[in-house]
């Protein structure tokens, strides 16, 4: 049976663990942390008198995560229990609304703009233009570029109401900074693929529970192991097709190796192995930069009452509104009644606040935009390098590194995707599947 250990306990991680045992090979699987889940887990966070099972960040899961859902199923989750789905939404507190309709493409989308409230006339045009001609160009570029560009032609109003803050929202970085290949991948499997791809997945647990804590169980049903609280420092050559795994106080020899870590601790330990080969790996890996994920929590005395379970907000960071979607976790989880995240996606003068000055100015926001009263208790929780910039022309390392044996996944690995659920559990699909190509099962 051969032996490969996988490096990292995320969301891609443990997607390649659960591909690998699957086909029967004996997987560890490490994490320096004291839980699974990377940057996409379950947080106990103490909101005055109580807990709540919140998680660290506010993650928006569509129809068009296919890959994410099929893991889900093989790791025994019953998908209809956990998450409700809704027809694609866009919709602001001042009756601004954009909503598909439950018909077959592109009529979902058709009748959603013809009826769409707070657009012009002109606006309707110039969207449903734009939508036509990235169909006909199968949503493909000549040339990357900036995706501000995509829209030197629309309406003020269409980019601020809804092309920026889908941008924010999936690829976390606004137009100016973002990859225009990238932002049309996401738009063609999503909004621009069949009615169900662009529906909106409602998710009524907390996303340790959505996949991570039954995908390590079943992990370990198939005889892998989990060495959670273990940071591996090295990785060494052993003859000529094995490596060694070193920790503090462990070691292990497998046959392959799979980092599913971020960018700079996946350099780090490449570096470690001292292989020549990998030496342009190392370059790109160095050349990609991150972007940060700031997510209010509030918790208000008394119950909610918002139009919808979640809104897009109007940020203005120059008059100190920085908040960019609420979700009202109450109404995704029954738990958390009475408690709102709010998104702050991208760099900005917001990351110079500290945590209680950005709560403050998030809750005077929402007083202003939704005439919420002032919250009983507010928590901030920030992720510095949540996620990779999607520039125009990013390069990153493929699957398979030009070292035997070794292999990456993760948000440091070659995908067409930004740094999302879906593209992670793709890009550790993708390790796993040429590993398994290499050792033949």
């Amino acid at each position: 049976m051969k032996r490969v250990a996988v490096i990292g306990a995320g969301w891609s991680g443990l997607a390649c663990a659960l591909e690998l045992v699957d086909q029967g090979v004996h997987v560890t699987l490490f994490d320096a942390a004291p839980q699974v889940g990377g940057r996409a887990r379950r947080v106990d966070i103490a909101l005055g008198d109580r807990v709540f099972p919140l998680d660290n960040g506010q993650h928006i899961l569509l129809g068009a995560c296919v890959e994410t859902l099929r893991l889900m199923q093989r790791a025994g989750i019953d998908i209809q229990a956990v998450v409700s789905r809704q027809p694609f939404e866009l919709r602001y507190a001042d009756g601004f609304r954009l909503a598909a309709w439950r018909f077959p493409a592109p009529l979902h989308l058709a009748l959603g703009l013809l009826f769409a409230r707070g657009l012009s006339g002109r606006d309707r045009v110039a969207m449903a233009r734009w939508v036509q001609r990235q169909q006909r160009a199968k949503w493909l570029l000549e040339g990357d570029r900036y995706a501000a560009r995509l829209f030197d032609d629309q309406p003020a109003a269409l980019v601020d109401r809804i092309w920026e803050p889908l941008c924010l929202a999936a690829l976390n970085v606004r137009l100016i900074e973002a990859s225009a290949q990238i932002f049309l991948n996401v738009l063609r499997d999503s909004v621009g693929a069949n009615a169900s791809a662009s529906d909106l997945l409602m998710v009524g647990t907390d996303l340790s529970a959505l996949f991570p804590e039954a995908a390590v169980s079943m992990i370990q049903r198939f005889g892998g192991s989990v060495r959670l609280r273990t940071d591996v420092d090295v990785l060494e050559r052993v003859a000529q097709a094995g490596w060694r795994v070193v920790a503090r106080d462990f070691s292990l020899e497998v046959d392959a190796v799979v980092l599913a870590l971020p960018p700079p601790r996946a350099k780090a330990l490449l570096d470690s192995a001292r292989y020549a080969a990998l030496a342009h790996v190392l370059v790109q890996l160095d050349a990609l930069s991150t972007a940060p994920i700031a997510t209010v929590y509030l918790r208000y005395a008394s119950p909610l009452f918002l139009p919808a379970p979640f809104l897009a907000l109007r940020e203005d960071p120059a008059r100190q509104r920085f908040g960019q979607w609420i979700f009202d976790r109450g109404a995704f989880d029954p738990r958390c009644a009475g408690v709102v995240s709010v998104v702050v996606s991208g760099d900005g003068p917001h990351m110079q606040l500290t945590q209680e000055e950005l709560a403050r100015s998030v809750e005077r926001q929402l007083s202003g935009q939704l005439g919420l009263p002032a919250s009983a208790v507010r928590e901030v929780i920030t992720e510095k390098r949540a996620t990779i910039v999607p520039r125009p022309g990013l390069a990153r390392p493929p699957s398979r590194l030009p070292c035997r044996g070794l292999y990456l996944a993760g948000d440091a690995a070659d995908s067409p995707y930004p740094s999302t659920i879906e593209g992670s559990v793709r890009s550790g699909v993708a390790a796993a599947r040429a590993l398994l190509h290499d050792i033949k099962i």
